[in-house]
């Protein structure tokens, strides 16, 4: 029997859970209050239904097997996890880990009762700063205060209630996926990450390589986090590699974007998956490929032009579908159309090893630029 699995939003989580769950060849039946939610296309089984109670998730999931929530709103996880409880249905999510890691105040207290290094918060940190919505994902709100100015302008009364303000850590990023139960954590593959001019993700490499003992310190910091929220299910770990060595930037207990399908497309493994069995038994998919280097990029064409951005691009795009072979990449998440004037799309580009993976990758730009007669440099 097929297994299903039904998932609550149809964002950006939304998104890489539907495309995880058909790499994994399971059945999907996806949630989302938006007719036009940009995942909407990429599930089994499509439902346009706002969630308010126990009810609806009824309606909605069950004759599912699991349910994983692909959303950021507290109280609709809250009434999931509690709908999951009362009706046996696995949740595959633990809520208080993620009470926890929304929240960067409370992530930060973590990070020290734990020993483990994190930036330096102000007014002990000098400028260069960066303040950060204490109850927001991402780069929702990530301002650069680079002097006093800044902050003045920023917080006129000196009053940062609500705001992490901390050192600016110049260096390059990465990722770290953790799944399991208390005394039973493992990490996985690192990733690097590339971000656009207001700290969204815009590329993802797989594997990354990190200097020295660093992918060591990574693995340890990931399961010292996991350990210290006695995490049930999957979180990641984004760091920065300062000069002064490792800094955790940010955890989230909740399933990404972007990086699991990296994971998924270098070493074969299928974090949506490997989430789904800590809660229920499920088909483990085999992995149908490994040892491969991985580009994930996004790109938008647009009247203005070609260009690379952050995955703010795909949020605002859809409904998406998958196309193999476009423009050269292996496969791309979009809502390209022929004709189309806009339109957005995720991009996965492979190689046997991070030199012919990058060549990939400046192939398909120059075959975007021919046919769309936009010129546009990369990197």
């Amino acid at each position: 029997m097929t297994f299903r699995l039904g998932i609550l939003g149809g964002g950006l989580q939304g998104t890489e859970a539907a495309c995880l769950a058909r790499w994994a060849g399971w059945e999907t039946v996806l949630v989302d209050a938006r007719p036009q939610a940009p995942a909407s296309a990429l599930a089994g089984r499509f439902l346009h239904l706002p969630v308010a109670g126990f009810g609806d998730l009824e309606k909605a999931f069950g004759h599912c097997d699991a349910v994983v929530p692909a959303c950021e709103d507290l109280p609709t996880l809250e009434l999931l996890s509690r709908w999951g409880d009362e009706s046996g249905l696995p949740v595959a999510f633990d809520l208080e880990a993620y009470r926890i890691s929304r929240d960067k105040i409370l992530s930060k207290a973590l990070f020290l009762k734990a020993g483990i290094p994190a930036p330096l918060a102000w007014p002990e940190a000098g400028y260069p700063l960066i303040a950060k919505p204490a109850a927001s994902s991402g780069s929702r709100g990530v301002t650069l205060l680079a002097t006093e100015a800044d902050f003045r302008r920023k917080f006129p009364s000196g009053d940062i209630s609500g705001w992490v303000v901390e050192e600016y850590c110049p260096g390059p990023s990465y990722s770290l996926e953790a799944t399991g139960r208390p005394g039973a954590h493992r990490a996985w593959l690192t990733t690097a990450l590339e971000m656009d001019e207001v700290y969204d993700c815009r590329l993802v490499r797989a594997p990354a390589a990190l200097p020295g003992r660093q992918e060591e310190e990574l693995r340890s910091f990931s399961l010292k986090t996991a350990a210290a929220l006695g995490l049930t299910g999957l979180m990641d770990v984004e760091v920065i590699a300062a000069p002064q060595g490792l800094r955790v930037l940010e955890i989230d207990a909740r399933l990404p974007s972007q990086t699991p399908t990296a994971v998924l497309w270098s070493s074969g493994e299928n974090l949506l998956a490997r989430l789904t069995e800590i809660f229920c038994p499920c088909p483990r998919p085999e992995p149908a490929v490994s040892g491969r280097a991985v580009i994930y990029e996004h790109a938008a064409v647009t009247p203005a032009g070609l260009k690379s951005a952050g995955e703010h691009l795909m949020s605002a795009a859809g409904p998406l579908s998958l196309k193999e072979n476009f423009f050269g990449a292996d496969l791309a998440v979009t809502d390209y159309a022929p004709g189309r004037a806009a339109w957005a799309a995720a991009l996965i580009m492979t190689g046997e090893d991070a030199d012919a993976a990058q060549a990939r990758r400046r192939e398909v730009w120059a075959r975007l630029a021919r046919r769309f007669s936009r010129q546009r440099t990369i990197q």
